[in-house]
């Protein structure tokens, strides 16, 4: 054998045996984590089964606590009105209603940027909450809890286990999971620990609302733990699997196994000069002093005009006349349309579209405009309503809670006009096909849908929704003038 040969069949020799360690290597590996998957499956399976053995068969130290605690943080909570609304608010960050909304968005992200598998992770394991909540409820048929002074309606389902407590782990946990790769190490514990903290304030408004036991919360803990674990291990399996693993140490602080060289960025990173951020703050801040100006002097102008004006008169007979045309069907539509323009409604699409125009562009402007321009239209909204300081129609209304004076302008028309509005708007810049100007219709039918349903519940006086819907209009120009000039210089230097 020649020098060559030799050296060859060396270099071979080591090569098959370093493959051979890298495979036992991660053999090895592998196998720990699987223990440690199955592991992290039991520690939430045993407690939810031990817990539901206990309930079943009463066992006398659980009751009392389950009774004790029930009735104690329901008594402690009744008597202030404010502490009550705050947990209701608190609730639905484990609600269906925002585990639907949180989980779809994010599922509509991820297939946007490409991430199908992460995308699959995420519709799978919502999915598994809306056969698990509803199935072990059914199997429990346990009774809710009987407080002295219920604080929220009693949902009509069963007490065990905390639909609430699962979805709100298993909801921000994913989440959790997901951001863990693209965020530097140093804010991990702040992430997780803020997530734990709002999953465990959860848990404690469904005890103080008087709607569920202490046993229920920590058994919808325990399996919403145990179905987070499986879908997490059964999705690395799938990444070895598929060889499409990131094959780096970055594993351990990453339970999805998607390398943080890999992890992909909300957003292209760009330095602004501070001066350019105060640039265009200025240049919003002078157009919306202006209409501010203008509708607060329409307003006042409006509010001291005499009542037996034609104004006036014909402001009032047309609440009179929706009023009088009431039906149990018009009623029912007319809520149907006013949720179009209220504070839920606003803030949910907010947050979409702006999730949406990140995951298209990868840029942060549309995020920014969406942001600018609600939060400006709550602000403009609030400085003119107090400075007109309008009573509301003086007429039976079918609202709850509303400030009397402030009736000018209507914020849920104003909100509505800029929601709609800036999704048409986003809509038509970036989209391509010619169909895209069909997103007009969103607010040409929405708009004037909350505007009747307003004035039909005698909320506001068709002056009130005029000036709304010109307020959010005109802020809504405002930002899409300033922003788009702004995110053109930032593309410009791309």
């Amino acid at each position: 054998m020649s020098a060559r040969d030799a050296a060859e069949a060396a270099t071979t020799a080591g090569t098959t045996a370093a493959s051979a360690g890298d495979r036992g290597s991660d053999a090895r590996r592998f196998g720990i984590r699987s223990a440690l998957a199955l592991t992290a499956v039991l520690a939430g399976a045993v407690p939810f089964f031990a817990l539901w053995l206990t309930v079943q068969g009463r066992w006398a130290p659980l009751a009392a606590l389950d009774g004790d605690v029930a009735a104690g943080l329901n008594a402690a909570v009744a008597g202030s009105p404010a502490l009550v609304s705050t947990l209701r608010l608190l609730t639905d960050a484990g609600g269906t209603g925002t585990a639907v909304w949180v989980l779809a968005l994010t599922t509509a992200f991820l297939g946007i940027r490409g991430e199908r598998r992460l995308a699959y992770f995420v519709a799978v394991t919502g999915a598994g909450l809306a056969v698990l909540v509803p199935l072990t409820k059914a199997l429990a048929d346990r009774a809710r809890p009987l407080v002295d002074q219920p604080l929220v309606e009693t949902p009509g389902n069963a007490s065990f286990p905390s639909g609430h407590a699962m979805t709100s782990l298993v909801t921000w946990g994913v989440l959790v999971l997901l951001a863990l790769p693209a965020v530097r190490r140093r804010w991990h514990p702040l992430l997780i620990g803020g997530a734990a903290l709002l999953v465990l304030v959860v848990g404690f408004t469904r005890l103080a609302l008087g709607v569920h036991f202490v046993s229920d919360v920590l058994a919808g803990y325990a399996l919403g733990a145990a179905w987070l674990a499986a879908m997490t291990a059964a999705f690395r399996g799938w990444q070895h699997d598929t060889g499409s693993g990131p094959g780096t140490s970055d594993g351990v602080h990453d339970p999805l196994e998607v390398g943080s060289g890999s992890a992909a960025q909300l957003a292209t990173v760009r330095n602004r000069p501070g001066r350019d951020r105060v640039r265009t703050a200025l240049r919003l801040a002078g157009p919306a002093a202006l209409l501010w100006a203008v509708l607060s002097a329409a307003g006042l102008l409006v509010t001291a005009t005499p009542g037996a004006s034609a104004l006036v008169r014909g402001d009032l007979a047309v609440v009179r006349w929706f009023a009088e045309a009431r039906s149990d069907t018009w009623t029912t539509l007319a809520d149907l349309a006013g949720t179009l323009g209220d504070t839920r409604t606003v803030v949910a699409g907010g947050v979409g579209l702006a999730v949406l125009g990140l995951a298209v562009t990868r840029r942060w402007w549309p995020a920014l405009f969406v942001a600018t321009a609600l939060l400006g239209e709550v602000l403009l909204y609030f400085l003119v309503a107090v400075t007109v300081e309008r009573a509301r129609p003086d007429v039976a209304d079918l609202t709850d809670g509303l400030p009397v004076g402030a009736s000018w302008p209507s914020g849920h028309v104003a909100a509505a006009t800029v929601l709609y509005g800036a999704a048409a708007v986003l809509v038509l810049r970036l989209g391509r096909t010619r169909r895209r100007w069909l997103v007009l219709a969103a607010p040409v039918l929405a708009v004037p849908a909350v505007a009747l349903s307003r004035i039909y519940v005698a909320a506001h006086h068709p002056t009130d929704v005029l000036a709304g819907a010109v307020l959010g209009t005109g802020w809504l120009l405002i930002c899409w003038m300033v922003l788009q000039r702004g995110e053109r210089s930032e593309g410009a230097h791309d």
